[in-house]
């Protein structure tokens, strides 16, 4: 039996590399992974992710990030709550004294105590020294 020359063997694990890579991307395609992946529309969809996570929250306002990743929600007690962009899904936390806040131009960095809920960064434009204002009542 006669050997096969190096090159062609490498060409043979590279065909079978590629073939192995447009495989999976067709199953994932197939599969639906990575769509749906829904932004915070405006502050009445903010509020409402805000009941959806805390039932009774109150929303009253809410602040929306420009990208739509995250949103600070208030309620008439002036509870704050920081919803944000979890993969396809969102998370909530109330936003209390265990958050370190962070003021950079237009955007505001948030970071929770909780090591799971992590931290985010939220553009808010010429209304984020505002938004951090209210954050000092808080935190």
């Amino acid at each position: 039996m006669a050997t096969l020359p190096g090159w062609v063997m490498l060409v043979v694990k590279f065909g079978g590399s590629l073939l192995a890579i447009f495989a999976i991307a067709w199953l994932v395609k197939r599969m639906g992974l990575g769509k749906g992946y829904e932004r915070i529309r405006d502050e009445a969809h903010a509020i409402a992710l805000a009941e959806e996570a805390e039932f009774g929250f109150g929303g009253v306002a809410a602040d929306v990030d420009a990208a739509g990743y995250g949103a600070i929600v208030r309620n008439a007690t002036g509870v704050m709550l920081l919803v944000r962009a979890h993969g396809n899904r969102f998370a909530a936390r109330r936003i209390d004294a265990g958050f370190t806040a962070r003021l950079d131009r237009n955007r505001l960095w948030l970071q929770s105590g909780e090591r799971a809920f992590g931290s985010v960064e939220l553009d808010f434009g010429g209304r984020a020294s505002v938004i951090a204002s209210r954050l000092r009542t808080v935190i």
